[in-house]
């Protein structure tokens, strides 16, 4: 701003500055005294101009000489032009004084700013739930503007109407349509358990039970977040789904080989029947008769709970019957084999015998290749007696490994003989049984045989057959059985160990080995007058080990006195009824509780004599001399040799 001077006051100066130059004027001349008499001035020029607040200065010169003469210009004073500026609503007014001389200047007469001429509000932008808005006025006149916020949207009442419509269900049977959204409003989904239904609604494996699970929505709009738990429950099966769950789970072979096992009873109480549109082929009970050409037989199975049944129809192919490999038990009859290689042997009336003036030959089996398994138990069946005898020794290949040969010692009828556990790397022999070491299997079995005389003027050993019956796990052998008869019952003598002295709780095998004899028609009384089973016991009886019951001595003496025998494994009661019709009696090797009409009792190790089988009510029954039983014939029940006989039986054809 100009600074603003007193006019008055100036002008006063401004007089007595030019009365002062005046008088220095007049006084200028230096002297009066002119080189040529009176000095002769030039006219007056200006030395300095004069301005509006300052004088200025004049001066003549005498032409003579350097006498000169001075005076004041007086000021000129400022000659001011008024300039009005008008105020605005951002700036004062005010008068602006500005001389056109020296522009010197001032300024006055100031006005107030104007108030601004603001406009209606205008958005910037909306208000939303997460964030504020802005609205904005702008001056008419200027650049000037303002702004105010917009509230931000209240999101509650529109959360509170998103939960309102959301409708979950509180049980359900199928998966539930979980929103992730409703207008506005998010929603995130949490479950207690997603095994019964996860977070996306999807329901879980459903059981026979009802099951509760608590879903948590997280609905959320800008700041407002509310959270809802909903408790849905799983409702189990229905009957019927039940009845549906288990009707999928019953399958049957494309192609039946073997007897059916048909289950009565399922999962959720579900019971079950079954009935074949032909029972010649397929009886209800799942046996099935396999014929020369394939049968198609149908099976309605009816499921049943509570008051609710469901019933399907099945098409049974039944296979053509194929007589099955018995890979269980393998008999090699001396007859059917080559000795010709095999020095100092001869077959003689289908025996294997020393040839003349040979008092000892070892006869050397090949290979026999195997099903896996991981034990036998080597028999043979060979005429024999106190001069003549017979050593069967057993290797076992295991991997790509033979073992070592093991020996059951040598054996002669009427001899003392005795057997001895052996062990080696790979197998060992335990009483009768040779076991797979290490919980490994053997898939190849070789044998010799050695045949001994004491001279050669007693007859030879005479081997009709070697026999191995192996324990294979996982295996199954079907036998046929629709022809089998509905009864068989042979006539064996009884003889009741009980009734020998001091020996009888012991001698069940050689008393079950006796009643086998007696059936083939043998005599001992001259032997043993009274107590044939006690000479036989004397004969069975192993040394070594000093028992009775070594399996394969007992099945050794049947073989000495002529017969073909052997020690036999069974995988089934449908494979001993099947030896039982078409072979004849066998002694059977049990362990546990022996329950019957005649007796009931416990044993660790016991053998009887199986003589046949019937049927009571459609239940079968295994008839037998058991002689731990006074009156030795007895009846035991299918359920009781299934849960006592150990698969294992004396065979003598």
């Amino acid at each position: 701003m100009k600074k603003i001077i007193n006019k008055n006051y100036s002008l006063v100066c401004f007089k007595l500055i030019l009365l002062l130059l005046t008088l220095l004027m007049i006084s200028g001349c230096k002297n009066n005294n002119c080189k040529k008499g009176n000095h002769d001035y030039t006219e007056w020029y200006v030395v300095n101009e004069a301005t509006c607040i300052d004088a200025g200065l004049s001066q003549r010169d005498c032409k003579n000489c350097d006498d000169y003469q001075t005076k004041t210009i007086d000021a000129t004073g400022h000659s001011y032009q008024s300039i009005v500026t008008n105020p605005t609503c951002k700036e004062q007014g005010y008068t602006t004084h500005t001389c056109d001389k020296c522009h010197d200047s001032y300024v006055d007469s100031y006005l107030e700013k104007l108030e601004h001429k603001l406009g209606v509000w205008k958005e910037i932008y909306p208000a939303t739930y997460e964030y504020s808005g802005l609205e904005r006025r702008y001056c008419e006149t200027c650049d000037y503007f303002e702004d105010r916020d917009i509230l931000q949207l209240d999101a509650t009442p529109v959360v509170d109407e998103a939960i309102n419509t959301i409708s979950i269900p509180s049980k359900t049977l199928t998966d539930i349509t979980l929103p992730t959204s409703s207008g506005e409003v998010t929603i995130s989904w949490k479950t207690s358990d997603s095994d019964i239904i996860n977070a996306q609604g999807q329901v879980g494996k459903r059981s026979a039970i009802n099951q509760k699970v608590s879903l948590q929505a997280t609905y959320s709009l800008g700041s407002v977040t509310k959270i809802i738990v909903y408790e849905v429950i799983l409702l189990g099966y229905t009957n019927e789904e039940k009845l549906e769950i288990v009707m999928n789970s019953i399958t049957f072979p494309q192609l039946v080989e073997d007897n059916l096992e048909f289950a009565t009873s399922f999962s959720y109480g579900v019971k079950a029947s079954y009935s074949s549109s032909n029972t010649d082929y397929l009886t209800n009970d799942g046996q099935i008769n396999p014929q020369n050409t394939e049968i198609k037989v149908k099976l309605t199975v009816v499921l049943i709970l509570g008051t609710d049944t469901l019933d399907k129809e099945f098409e049974i192919t039944i296979a053509k019957y194929v007589e099955p490999e018995r890979s269980h038990l393998i008999v090699e009859y001396m007859k059917d084999l080559s000795i010709n290689t095999q020095t100092g042997l001869q077959i003689n009336d289908n025996r294997i015998t020393l040839k003349e003036g040979v008092t000892e030959a070892t006869f050397i089996s090949d290979e026999i290749q195997t099903t896996g398994f991981t034990s036998l138990v080597a028999s043979w069946a060979a005429i024999s007696s106190t001069t003549s005898t017979c050593e069967l020794l057993v290797s076992v290949k295991v991997g790509d490994v033979w073992s070592d040969y093991i020996t059951y010692g040598e054996w002669g009828l009427g001899l003392e003989n005795a057997s001895y556990d052996q062990t080696n790397s790979l197998i060992k022999l335990s009483t009768d049984e040779v076991k797979v070491l290490n919980s490994k299997t053997g898939t190849a079995i070789k044998y010799k045989v050695i045949l001994r005389r004491t001279s050669t003027n007693y007859d030879s050993p005479a081997l009709s057959l070697v026999s191995f019956a192996l324990e294979i796990p996982d295996y199954s052998y079907y036998v046929k059985t629709v022809d089998l008869p509905q009864y068989v019952c042979y006539d064996v003598p009884k003889l009741y160990q009980g009734a020998v002295p001091t020996i009888g709780s012991s001698i069940c095998s050689p008393t079950s080995t006796t009643m086998l004899l007696k059936y083939k028609g043998l005599n001992f009384t001259d032997k043993d007058s009274q107590y044939e089973h006690r000479y036989i016991a004397g004969i069975v009886r192993d040394y070594g080990n000093s028992i009775y019951g070594n399996w394969v001595y007992n099945t050794a003496a049947m073989g000495g006195y002529g017969f073909n025998a052997y020690v036999a494994r069974m995988y089934s009661v449908d494979e001993l009824r099947y030896y039982l019709a078409n072979v004849g009696p066998v002694a059977l090797t049990v362990k546990g509780t022996m329950s019957s009409s005649e007796k009931v009792y416990t044993t660790n190790g016991h053998l009887l004599v199986a003589i046949g089988y019937k049927y009571i009510d459609d239940e079968l029954y295994i008839i037998c001399n058991d002689p731990n039983v006074p009156n030795v014939y007895c009846e035991y029940s299918l359920t009781v040799i299934n849960n006592t006989w150990r698969k294992v039986a004396y065979v003598i054809e």
